[in-house]
């Protein structure tokens, strides 16, 4: 691993790296919760494919049509998902669909 982070510069780690599916580059996230890690995008669970996703902070500001340094949020027509869940030790990932499920 130990390739540059695309977001921060700096280099990333074997429980600390994902490569974006957009542009391809290596950045920090953190793989596990028992390993303090950095997190310069996100991961989701795409529905259509039912499929990890993973991206780094300026795609998905670009995605986004978010201008830096602006609050991200919910935007109109977000070309992809924002995270929608809460990091919590402990907790599968059975279990997050199943509430999803329950939800609605």
């Amino acid at each position: 691993m130990n390739e540059p982070c695309r977001v921060c510069g700096e280099p990333t780690s074997e429980h600390c790296h994902a490569i974006c599916y957009a542009c391809g580059a290596s950045f920090h996230l953190a793989l596990r919760q028992d390993i303090p890690g950095k997190d310069c995008g996100e991961v989701w669970i795409d529905e259509n494919h039912l499929a990890l996703e993973f991206a780094c902070n300026p795609c998905l500001t670009e995605l986004r049509g978010v201008t830096v340094g602006a609050t991200a949020g919910p935007q109109p027509g977000d070309a992809r998902p924002r995270r929608r869940y809460v990091r919590r030790t402990g907790t599968r990932a059975g279990d997050v669909v199943r509430a999803r499920r329950r939800r609605g």
